[in-house]
C-alpha cells in the first residue's frame, strides 16, 4: 500500500480524510434536533439580515453564541439552502481540528513518539468522530478551538483560539484548556506550566474575539446576561431541567464506545502514559482528557459530543497504544466482529428500523458490500501491522456507510421528506401548526416559519406582537380552519385528534414520522 502512497505524511492524511468528511456531505437530510435547529436559526439569520439576534421559528434563542449559525449560513450562502451548505463549515472546522492535532502533536507532545500522520489516522477514524465531526452543532466548532490553543501554546494565538472557543460555545472552552493546565501545574508543582496559558497580549485578542457579541447583545436585551448565566450555564451545569441526564459513568461510555474501533489501542496508550508520567507531556495528555471527562461527569446535562474536544488527545494516546501487539491484534478482532456482526444482525435491526421486510435498493447494496471489504482489510492490515493502511479502509468504510444509510435518513431522524410530503400537498396560503413539540426540520425544509401550538417555548425576550405571530391558540386554530380550507398540524397522533375533536373540526392524517403524525384539520 505504502508503495503507491505514503500515508505517513500528515498532508496526505489530511488531505484523504477531508475529502471522506465532504463527499457524503448532502447524502442525507439535517438530523433533528440539533441539525434542523442550528440550520433554520442560521436561514432566519439569512433571511432576516439580523446576524446578532439568533430566532428559531422567528423567537429569541439565546442558548448558544452565534459563530456555528454564521457559519451554518455561511456554508448555504456557498451551497445553498440545504443539509450540504449547512454542514459546509463543520466539516472545515474538523479538518482544522485534524491539522492543528498533528501540529499539537508535534510541537507540543514530541517525547511521546507519535507521527503527526498517526495521529491524524486515528483521529478521523474514531466512531465519535467520524460521526459528529460531519453534525452541525458549536461542538465541532469548539474542539477545532481547542486543539489550535494546544497546537499554538504558548503564543499569543493560542490564547486567541480560545476567543473563538468563547464564541463558540461559552466558557467551557476553559474546561478543555485551561483546566488540565492547572491540574498539571498544581499537582506536579510545576508552574512552568502555566506558561501554556499564554502572554498577557494574548488575553486582548481572546477578548476582541471572544467577548464583543455577549457586550453588544447583552446591553441590547436586559436580563440577557443573567439568563445566559443561570441557565444556560449553571443550569446545565448543576440541574436536569434541560433532559438531558445521565449516569456519572455517562462519559467513560461515550469514551470507551466514541473510540472504537481503537478503544484496545487506547487503553493501552492510557497504561503506557500513565507509567511515564513523570514525563510532563504525558501528564498534559492525560490531564486534557481526563480533566474534562471529570469534571462533566458531575454535569446535570450529558451529550455525547461534549466529549468531542478530548479526542486529539484521546487518539493522541491510542496511536501510542498501538505499539503494543495484543492491541493492534485487538483492533483487528474488534472489526472482524463487527462485519460478523454486521452480515448477521443487520437485517434484523433494519427491520426494527424501517419495519418488516425492509427492501433495499440495489444502490444501498453496492456501499454496504464496499464498507464491509474495507473493513475487512483495514482489520487485516491493522493485524499485520500497518495501521495506517488500515485507518485509509476505515475511513472508506464510514464514507461507504453514510451513503448506504442516505435512503433511510427519514428513519434515522431527518424529517428532510416529511417536509417534502407537506409541500406536495400543501395549497399557497395554508397555515402549518406545529402541535405539542417543536420540529425545527419543518420550518427550515420549508422556507418559511410555522405556527405554534401549546409548544413550550422560552418568550422574555421578545414583544408579544411578535410572539403573537407564532404562538396560537385553540380559539386561533379554530379561526385558521375557518378562514381556510384547511390548516396543517404536524405532532402526536393523539393530541392533534384531541384538539381536533374539541373544537369541532376534522382531523385527517397524511404521513407520519417517527412519533408524530403530518396531517390537516378542516371544517
Amino acid at each position: 500500500m505504502t508503495a503507491w502512497i505514503d500515508l505517513g505524511r500528515a498532508r496526505v492524511a489530511l488531505l484523504l480524510l477531508g475529502l471522506m468528511l465532504l463527499l457524503p456531505l448532502g447524502a442525507y437530510g439535517l438530523l433533528e434536533p440539533t441539525e434542523t435547529r442550528y440550520a433554520e436559526i442560521a436561514r432566519e439569520m439569512r433571511a432576516s439580515g439580523d446576524w446578532l439576534r439568533p430566532r428559531l421559528d422567528g423567537i429569541s434563542h439565546f442558548h448558544k453564541p452565534p459563530l456555528a449559525y454564521w457559519a451554518a449560513g455561511a456554508g448555504m450562502g456557498v451551497l445553498g439552502e440545504n443539509a450540504a451548505g449547512a454542514r459546509l463549515f463543520v466539516v472545515l472546522a474538523s479538518m482544522i481540528t485534524l491539522a492543528a492535532t498533528a501540529l499539537a502533536v508535534r510541537r507540543r507532545f514530541p517525547s511521546l513518539g507519535v507521527s503527526p500522520a498517526q495521529a491524524i489516522w486515528v483521529l478521523g477514524t474514531m466512531l465519535l468522530f467520524a460521526t459528529l465531526g460531519r453534525t452541525l452543532a458549536s461542538d465541532p466548532f469548539l474542539a477545532a478551538a481547542v486543539a489550535t490553543y494546544w497546537a499554538l501554546a504558548p503564543s499569543p494565538w493560542a490564547i486567541a483560539a480560545l476567543g473563538v472557543g468563547f464564541f463558540a460555545k461559552g466558557p467551557v472552552v476553559f474546561v478543555h484548556t485551561a483546566l488540565p493546565v492547572l491540574l498539571v501545574a498544581l499537582l506536579g508543582r510545576d508552574r512552568r506550566v502555566l506558561g501554556s496559558l499564554g502572554p498577557a497580549r494574548g488575553w486582548l485578542l481572546f477578548a476582541a474575539l471572544g467577548l464583543p457579541w455577549f457586550v453588544i447583545v447583552g446591553l441590547r436585551t436586559p436580563g440577557l446576561l443573567t439568563y445566559l448565566l443561570e441557565n444556560q450555564i449553571w443550569g446545565r451545569f448543576a440541574t436536569t431541567e434541560h433532559n438531558r441526564p445521565g449516569p456519572p459513568w455517562y462519559f467513560v461510555g461515550v469514551l470507551l464506545a466514541g473510540t472504537l474501533p481503537w478503544t484496545a489501542a487506547l487503553l493501552a496508550g492510557i497504561a503506557r502514559s500513565w507509567r511515564e508520567r513523570v514525563n510532563d507531556e504525558a501528564r498534559l495528555a492525560l490531564a486534557w482528557v481526563f480533566a474534562p471527562l471529570v469534571l462533566l461527569s458531575f454535569s446535570g446535562s450529558k451529550l455525547p459530543a461534549y466529549l468531542l474536544p478530548c479526542f486529539p488527545p484521546v487518539a493522541l494516546l491510542a496511536a501510542r497504544g498501538l505499539e503494543a501487539r495484543w492491541a493492534r491484534l485487538a483492533t483487528a478482532g474488534l472489526l472482524a466482529l463487527a462485519i460478523v456482526a454486521g452480515v448477521a444482525l443487520g437485517p434484523a435491526a433494519l427491520g426494527r428500523l424501517l419495519g418488516p421486510e425492509p427492501r433495499l435498493p440495489a444502490v444501498v447494496m453496492l456501499p454496504l458490500v464496499l464498507a464491509a471489504l474495507a473493513s475487512g482489510w483495514a482489520a487485516l492490515r491493522i493485524g499485520r501491522g500497518r495501521p495506517l493502511d488500515g485507518s485509509l479502509f476505515l475511513a472508506v468504510a464510514y464514507a461507504a456507510l453514510i451513503v448506504a444509510a442516505s435512503p433511510f435518513d427519514a428513519a434515522l431522524g431527518s424529517p428532510r421528506r416529511l417536509a417534502g410530503v407537506l409541500a406536495e400537498n400543501r395549497s399557497p396560503g395554508e397555515p402549518v401548526v406545529e402541535v405539542a413539540r417543536f420540529n425545527a426540520g419543518l420550518p427550515f425544509y420549508l422556507g418559511e416559519t410555522v405556527r405554534l401550538l401549546e409548544v413550550e417555548r422560552e418568550p422574555e425576550f421578545d414583544p408579544a406582537r411578535r410572539l403573537d405571530a407564532v404562538l396560537v391558540t385553540r380559539d386561533s386554530l379554530a379561526a385558521l380552519a375557518t378562514r381556510h380550507a384547511r390548516v396543517w398540524t404536524l405532532g402526536p397522533a393523539g393530541r392533534c385528534a384531541e384538539i381536533a375533536e374539541a373544537l369541532d373540526l376534522r382531523y385527517t392524517i397524511v404521513a407520519r414520522w417517527r412519533k408524530d403524525a403530518l396531517g390537516f384539520v378542516s371544517r
